[in-house]
């Protein structure tokens, strides 16, 4: 296996930044749970640095892995512990680093579709919150995350280690604006719902075929913007004791009854 060159190591340094990532339309993928959760999805890295030393109890799986890339003309490089660590983002590295092209997904095409299950993100800016809803928009069939403006990069480090693989079965849109969405959704027939600690019940609201939930972060939640719209308000049912519930969880909820009312 070729050693990894000097300008591909400053390139993986580089790739802990949105910016960098954004420029060379690159991210990072790192473990081995991950290169095999985009095999099986059909999605091949351009690249994949492994490192010998860190791959203890991990050395047979790396070894299958790579060379499955070898034999579908992916790139596959060694590298030094040091070396590999300082483009890794994890203390307890199995010794995997696997590059990815950015995906480009046609939103225009994606809500013509005659049945949609969207999320809406607002304000969402814990990377491994983000991550958690793309696993669960995964597991539950939503077709899309759209970001808006302030949410943190669906390609962060964390955020992408943190989806388990899903990542590679949910298209995400970024930097999306209010007005756009809002736009974009009454344009092509989707019902915008926003979720809450008010309005109806979410469990007793008949969703229609084509259906966004708008979800807000960790601390601020929605922007003001939604209250000033045509949206639905809908709360999930919860006691008094907390203020409100976790985004990945109201996520998770809302997908897993939609899914299964379907």
């Amino acid at each position: 296996m070729e050693k990894l060159s000097k300008a591909r190591s400053k390139e993986l340094r580089a790739l802990k930044l949105r910016k960098s990532r954004d420029e060379l339309g690159l991210y990072v993928a790192e473990g081995p749970l991950l290169l095999e959760e985009a095999l099986k999805a059909g999605v091949f890295p351009r690249y994949v640095v492994t490192c010998d030393e860190l791959m203890e109890g991990t050395r047979d799986k790396i070894s299958a892995l790579v060379q499955k890339c070898i034999s579908e003309q992916v790139e596959c490089f060694s590298s030094d512990a040091g070396e590999f660590m300082n483009a890794s983002d994890t203390v307890n590295s199995q010794g995997l680093l696997a590059i990815f092209g950015l995906p480009v997904y046609d939103l225009n095409a994606l809500l013509l579709k005659p049945r949609l299950t969207l999320l809406v993100l607002d304000n969402v800016r814990d990377p491994g919150n983000l991550g958690t809803i793309m696993r669960q928009a995964a597991a539950f069939d939503c077709d899309g995350l759209l970001l808006l403006k302030g949410c943190v990069d669906a390609y962060n480090h964390k955020a992408v280690r943190a989806s388990m693989g899903g990542v590679f079965h949910v298209p995400v849109f970024n930097d999306l604006t209010p007005e756009d969405v809002i736009e974009k959704l009454s344009g092509t027939g989707v019902w915008p719902y926003v979720t809450g600690t008010k309005g109806k019940n979410a469990f007793e609201v008949s969703y229609p075929p084509k259906t966004a939930f708008i979800i807000g972060g960790e601390s601020e939640g929605v922007q003001p913007f939604w209250g000033d719209h045509e949206v639905i308000q809908v709360s999930i049912p919860q006691t008094a004791k907390v203020e409100s519930l976790n985004a990945a969880v109201a996520a998770s909820i809302l997908l897993a009854y939609r899914y299964q009312a379907r």
